[in-house]
């Protein structure tokens, strides 16, 4: 039985709960209050409004610099969130020697960005939220706009998010303890997604329909989160597109000696970790990006093949550790968020990096020496290094002609090593655990071209004008597919793709069934199956645990 007392106790509850909710939205403005201020938007489109450069974390400036992301202060006044805040201290791969004598970005560049496809009112349902993590190899990249325009999945009834987060030595320096655990860059990506958790609902997101998506390395990024004990509940389904934490290029193993030799590049002299930080801590941001790609040129030629060297780690044990294990054993024993996942890759991933597989193929020198060819994650003896890179140079190369680059043949062992077979590995595992959709995609817009290369997919989610009809078609389905699946759960929900129907793969099943996105997109079955097969039967014969990658 109520009494005067608890009727008041209510009517002031339901008084607070409706101040709060006009309060956060400006009824007819873009004028959202967060959780550390209020932010005011623009106006891109009739259907695309859009609240950029955010701040989402304390500017990890000065002593700051290679920690953990720190919660904000809040603001006075109104945050013009109007336009873009500058990216991340990164290097161009196209412009190499730009980015050592100009280098790009700016240590202040933690601010995250929310496109919608209306101005919020609270009295529509709140619509499900896809979050973008660019790709770079953990050196480069940002979320501009002008780079990953989200017009078209937003015009899908969805609201996309993107953040920077810290790149290269800013975001990944390590030295091997807990001076430096690393990985200083995932955590970004954390800490933004706990934003996206505590503010989404004020721009009409959903905060349990989350889904995370990225590319690349921000495809491994998206991988790592799914594999981490630090992400539970941030997100509730998952899309990779060309990269994996299996991906061998998406672990570091040389992390405190590329932080040690930075240091001596620098003239530190250092006896401990913690003097070694202090003291790069200090140094000018252009000074310490330079050191940085001194390094990283200096690894990649003894051993180009065996990870990036800023890049995510396995840390040492600690409370705020992002990885923790072998991922490899990770998805085997079922051991991460098993959400509804999308994973695939692009037909020849190789084919678009030609200057990167150029300079691979110089320094492996494979028809030389051919042992250079075996994936370090094999763990195989000393001794039969000579015989494994043998086989795996007579298999691509039909033991006719040589490995050696312009050969396609090298550019087929690139796109299997570096991408299908630790990509086809984690669907695999994942299956066993979670439901999984694969695709690959194989859309070319010239057709001539020998596959899709790495990235071919991008202009088909993100802002590009298209003028044929095969290339509409594509877009459509493809932003059709990622948004239907953001929503529901199933990306063939919608109907998409004229209406093929797409299937997770089964575990335990001797079949692999994927999508085929191409001129006719079709439900297929077990892609890249004779080079596959070759490689799983490699690894049984020649690999010892524990599997870091594949």
């Amino acid at each position: 039985m109520f009494y005067s007392k608890d009727i008041l106790i209510i009517c002031q509850l339901l008084l607070t709960l409706t101040f709060y909710d006009i309060k956060k939205v400006q009824a007819g403005t873009l004028e959202i209050e967060v959780e550390h201020g209020w932010v005011r938007g623009r106006q891109m489109s009739n259907s695309l409004f859009a609240w950029s450069g955010i701040p989402y974390a304390k500017p990890p400036l000065g002593d700051l610099r290679f920690e953990p992301p720190q919660a904000l202060n809040n603001w006075t006044g109104i945050w013009d969130a109007t336009y873009d805040r500058s990216q991340c201290v990164a290097v161009s791969t196209d412009h190499l020697l730009d980015s050592v004598i100009y280098p790009q970005g700016n240590e202040d560049c933690l601010y995250i960005n929310v496109y919608t496809p209306r101005v919020p009112d609270t009295s529509n349902s709140l619509l499900p939220v896809m979050v973008w993590i660019y790709g770079g190899t953990f050196i480069g990249g940002n979320s501009s706009y002008a780079l990953y325009g989200p017009d078209q999945l937003v015009s899908k009834e969805v609201i996309v998010v993107s953040f920077n987060y810290r790149l290269g030595i800013f975001g990944f320096l390590s030295t091997g303890d807990t001076v430096a655990p690393g990985n200083t860059g995932l955590k970004d990506q954390i800490f933004a997604l706990k934003w996206i958790q505590k503010n989404i609902k004020a721009f009409g997101g959903n905060p349990n329909q989350v889904t995370i998506f990225g590319e690349s390395a921000g495809a491994a990024s998206v991988s790592y989160l799914v594999l981490s004990p630090r992400t539970k509940g941030l997100f509730h389904r998952a899309i990779m597109e060309s990269g994996s934490a299996l991906c061998l290029w998406a672990l570091s193993k040389t992390c405190r000696q590329a932080a040690n030799m930075t240091g001596y590049n620098l003239g530190i002299i250092a006896d401990t970790s913690k003097e070694l930080v202090r003291q790069l801590k200090n140094v000018a941001m252009a000074d310490l990006q330079r050191a940085s790609i001194a390094v990283m040129l200096t690894f990649f030629g003894i051993d180009p093949l065996n990870g990036l060297i800023f890049a995510p780690v396995i840390e040492p044990l600690h409370d705020d550790a992002v990885i923790t294990g072998a991922s490899y054993e990770k998805l085997r024993l079922g051991n991460f968020n098993q959400v509804p996942q999308i994973i695939g890759y692009n037909s020849v991933e190789a084919v678009a990096a030609e200057g990167l597989v150029k300079v691979l193929s110089f320094f492996l020198v494979p028809d030389i020496l051919p042992k250079r060819l075996v994936p370090a994650s094999m763990n195989a003896n000393t001794i039969d290094l000579r015989p494994i890179g043998t086989r795996i140079k007579n298999f691509y190369t039909g033991g006719v002609g040589g490995m050696a680059f312009p050969s396609s043949n090298f550019v087929n062992y690139v796109s299997d090593n570096e991408f299908v077979r630790p990509i086809q590995a984690t669907v695999n595992l994942t299956a066993q655990h979670a439901d999984v959709y694969f695709y690959k995609f194989a859309y070319t817009r010239n057709s001539s071209a020998v596959g899709a290369g790495h990235g071919a997919e991008l202009p088909f989610i993100f802002n590009s004008n298209f003028t044929t009809s095969d290339d509409n078609f594509i877009r459509s389905c493809i932003t059709k597919l990622w948004a239907s699946f953001a929503t529901t759960g199933n990306p063939t929900s919608s109907g998409a793709c004229n209406g093929v129907e797409w299937q997770t793969v089964a575990a335990a099943d001797s079949t692999l069934p994927y999508l085929n996105i191409d001129r006719n997109v079709t439900l297929e079955e077990n892609p890249d199956a004779s080079s596959m097969r070759f490689w799983i039967n490699l690894f049984e014969e020649y690999s010892h645990p524990v599997l870091m990658t594949y």
